[in-house]
């Protein structure tokens, strides 16, 4: 079995969903930790409520992006992390951790993609009046939600639907299938 790093920015609903998983022995890990750059986000709280190791680092307190990424890459190695699994976290990933981790870091993002990269997806899906979007999981490179893709899955979009409502119903897909893909990915199992 591996360890794994979590990386999350915010309410950290996906965070959740991977450590109940894990709580439940359904996710086959060894250890999860949790990597946030924001002071104070939600992520960092269920992490606590759930004994799972936070390491907080802040980019202003670094003189730049090299320095903060080293910074992790130390601690995912004192951790003998094997995977990175990224859970809303709001900050491109750059070549410091993404040749460390060759094809070991994975993201989720909430459309299609290609279609609407970037942080106002949802937002952009409404605004084009699509149909269907939903969730991609993909490998991360240097270039913006454009990594191999993994797996998607689609979700309807209503009539109705405003960016909470859609946003909602594409975390509950995220929540069923992101720990499942974990699996598959850290055991070597076709997706």
């Amino acid at each position: 079995m591996v360890n794994i790093a979590i990386f999350a920015s915010g309410n950290g609903s996906n965070f959740q969903s991977i450590v109940d998983s894990y709580k439940q022995n359904k996710l086959f890990v060894n250890k999860i930790i949790l990597i946030t750059n924001r002071k104070n986000c939600y992520a960092s709280q269920r992490a606590i409520d759930n004994n799972i190791k936070n390491y907080n680092f802040l980019l202003s307190n670094y003189k730049d992006k090299r320095e903060y990424e080293e910074s992790i890459l130390k601690v995912l190695q004192k951790e003998n992390i094997s995977y990175i699994f990224l859970a809303g976290y709001m900050t491109m990933i750059t070549d410091i951790l993404i040749n460390k981790f060759k094809n070991k870091i994975i993201n989720i993002h909430p459309s299609l993609l290609p279609s609407f990269k970037g942080k106002d997806a949802v937002r952009d899906a409404l605004n084009y009046k699509v149909y269907l979007t939903g969730f991609t999981i993909h490998y991360v490179n240097e270039e913006m939600d454009s990594g191999q893709i993994i797996f998607q899955k689609e979700v309807k979009v209503y009539k109705n639907d405003n960016i909470d409502t859609l946003r909602l119903r594409i975390q509950e897909q995220e929540h069923i299938y992101y720990w499942k893909i974990i699996n598959k990915i850290i055991k070597g199992e076709e997706v």
